[in-house]
């Protein structure tokens, strides 16, 4: 992923996630299926490639997807499929360098 996409990606989440904790919002963490279907396919598809991957390498990967997890409750709906679409289109980048697809 590219400094700009990543600053992109950057910035959406931490919109998001300060949109509900300068509201003091907290949100309770959605399940499995109230995702949206690009969220659900990004989940799936990197969570094969961690349980690929070298655990010491995956570690730092697995974090930012839990933090884009984490972040979903306090986006609109249509931030998480814009979020999780920037976050599959850079996963790309991940697989390779984790050697997992």
């Amino acid at each position: 992923m590219g400094r700009v996409s990543t600053g992109i990606f950057a910035a959406v989440l931490a919109a998001a996630a300060s949109g509900a904790a300068a509201h003091g919002v907290h949100h309770k963490p959605l399940a499995f299926e109230e995702l949206p279907a690009v969220c659900q396919a990004y989940f799936k598809r990197a969570q094969a490639c961690y349980a690929k991957a070298d655990e010491k390498a995956a570690l730092f990967h697995k974090g930012n997807t839990e933090f884009l997890r984490q972040s979903l409750p306090a986006a609109t709906v249509k931030q998480r499929e814009e979020m999780c679409k920037m976050a599959d289109d850079a996963f790309a980048d991940k697989a390779k360098a984790l050697k997992c697809e």
